[in-house]
């Protein structure tokens, strides 16, 4: 496990671009799992910005999201439009062939979406670099506290504090969907590396407890410790309480 500190979320982005559009450079149909949410805009801007300078084509990749909302929900806020929005539009690529948990199937079989979701990355060959988030309560993905190291794909409800979390972007928390699909922890485990990205003094505590604190379910983030290939990728007010 690495745990990378930079400056800035500026320099944070960049050094995470670096590792991605040099991962795509080398192997052009590299498989990546992309997460949402507002520290992503950051990392892939400055991914767009790199390829763009370097010459390098992001046009055969495959990704797969690693989650989305269950239940009536705007097309604007699925997570399939915030993709299309940072990630393929600024890449000019069609976001056609890039995979998203089944929510419509979700909402009526659950277990359906879960395997067919699964078996896609399976086909896929498995993930070669997977980004994540991490939420104030320590969740990733959808993860939710308490959350099990061999959980798979599956329908789960969201915890109040993501839901509070989401509210604004929604209009209000009562907006939120109650539940999302999402990959499980043994799905992520299962990516060849994984970077954890955490940017800002909120997400402080929830970091310093992933790190420092027990191995345990009940801070989903900390089970990432057990890969052989982890880095937690922090600015400086997300690791202001590392010491």
């Amino acid at each position: 496990m690495k745990v990378l500190r930079h400056g800035s979320s500026a320099d944070a982005a960049r050094a995470v671009a670096q590792e991605v559009v040099a991962l795509v450079a080398e192997r052009p149909t590299a498989v990546l799992g992309l997460a949402t949410g507002g520290t992503m805009v950051e990392i892939y801007a400055a991914c767009v910005e790199r390829a763009a300078s370097e010459g390098v084509s992001f046009d055969r990749v495959r990704t797969f999201n690693l989650d989305e909302y269950v239940g009536p929900v705007a097309p604007e806020r699925t997570f399939r439009a915030y993709m299309e929005e940072h990630f393929f539009g600024p890449f000019g690529i069609e976001p056609g062939p890039h995979a998203f948990p089944d929510a419509a199937r979700a909402a009526t079989d659950a277990l359906g979406a879960a395997r067919a979701y699964e078996d896609a990355i399976g086909r896929a060959g498995g993930i070669d670099l997977q980004l994540l988030g991490i939420g104030r309560n320590g969740h990733v993905a959808f993860n939710e506290p308490p959350a099990s190291a061999s959980s798979r794909t599956r329908v789960v409800e969201l915890d109040a504090v993501t839901r509070a979390d989401a509210g604004a972007a929604f209009g209000g928390v009562e907006r939120v969907p109650a539940r999302a699909i999402t990959v499980g922890l043994a799905t992520i485990l299962e990516a060849r590396r994984v970077r954890l990205v955490a940017f800002g003094a909120s997400k402080a505590p929830a970091v310093e407890r992933a790190l420092l604190g027990p191995v345990t379910g009940t801070l989903p983030a900390s089970l990432l410790r057990g890969h052989a290939d982890v880095s937690f990728v922090l600015d400086a007010g997300a690791a202001s309480g590392l010491g």
